[in-house]
């Protein structure tokens, strides 16, 4: 599985990737990759509006807001998109 955590590092992307961490580790997920995108051409390829945003196995789940998404969110969204 392929997480990518979108935006400068800002505290909110910062935020993000923690609350990415967590829930993987939460789930028992050990062969995730997370990886960090900060530059701006590669944000704008992967996703449209503000970052920071979040794209799981090249799906864009979310992106932007003030306020982040919760660790059930981003748990229901990796097991919507990782393969059974």
């Amino acid at each position: 599985m392929k997480i990518q955590v979108l935006g400068p590092s800002c505290a909110n992307c910062l935020k993000l990737e923690t609350l990415v961490m967590q829930t993987l580790t939460e789930l028992g997920i050990r062969d995730a990759r997370v990886e960090k995108v900060t530059t701006p051409r590669e944000m704008e390829r992967l996703m449209s509006g503000d970052p920071p945003g979040l794209v799981i196995n090249g799906h864009l789940v979310w992106s932007g807001g003030k306020d982040l998404p919760t660790k059930g969110q981003i748990a229901e969204w990796i097991r919507e998109v990782a393969p059974a």
